[in-house]
């Protein structure tokens, strides 16, 4: 692995980049919100280490984008299937395996996959209860989901930026970060659904984050 806090050159055959990363940006669905990367090999190869994804698993990546992520997982297994709500995300999407959808509302059968992800998605989310709810629904008893989210010391701390580009005034971060999530609190949203806390830990790529990994009891 390279160096923690610069991007990786973990190598996927699916994606295509000379420095580890995909640069173009997009829209967040409702806020205008662009996002500075779409794909990060270093947070990508941390995933793939825990995860462990294996061929013909059914996974799911809950808040795609445009679908970086997707098409570096389809190295691993044709059962990868992204969601996403941003229209014009995926209009510009980079696989085939990306469909419109709501997270916290999802379209799939109850107990539908092996394992789910979401990378930097759950702080944008108003009602987290219901994103929850819904990985422990998909989930197969027994299955994995993953989640990444930033470590902020006060809300809305790494959005400074992307609120300095859009709005022009580092004070509306949090109108873009609508929570300051840790692994504590990721345990009051789990309470009450099947979900179990099985580790959480600081990863460091291309800044700092939140991984926290859970399994749904069988």
């Amino acid at each position: 692995m390279t160096d923690p806090n610069t991007p990786g050159r973990f190598e996927s055959k699916n994606i295509m980049s000379s420095n580890g990363q995909a640069s173009n940006e997009v829209a967040l669905p409702g806020k205008g919100y662009r996002m500075a990367f779409n794909f990060n090999s270093a947070l990508f190869k941390v995933l793939v280490d825990y995860l462990k994804p294996e061929e013909k698993e059914m996974i799911l990546d809950l808040g795609c984008s445009r679908g970086y992520y997707v098409k570096a997982m389809e190295d691993y297994t044709s059962g990868v299937i992204g969601v996403d709500i941003s229209e014009d995300s995926l209009k510009n999407a980079v696989t085939a395996r990306v469909k419109y959808g709501d997270i916290t509302n999802l379209d799939f059968a109850e107990g539908s996959f092996d394992k789910v992800y979401s990378l930097h998605t759950i702080e944008h989310l108003p009602d987290l209860g219901r994103f929850f709810a819904e990985v422990a629904r998909v989930l197969k008893p027994g299955g994995t989901a993953i989640i990444i989210y930033p470590w902020e010391l006060f809300r809305g701390m790494q959005a400074i930026g992307a609120a300095i580009r859009q709005y022009r005034n580092p004070l509306l971060a949090s109108k873009i970060h609508l929570h300051r999530l840790t692994p504590k609190s990721i345990g009051g949203f789990i309470t009450g659904t099947p979900l179990a806390h099985r580790q959480s830990k600081l990863v460091f790529a291309m800044g700092i984050q939140y991984m926290t990994i859970l399994t749904k009891r069988s």
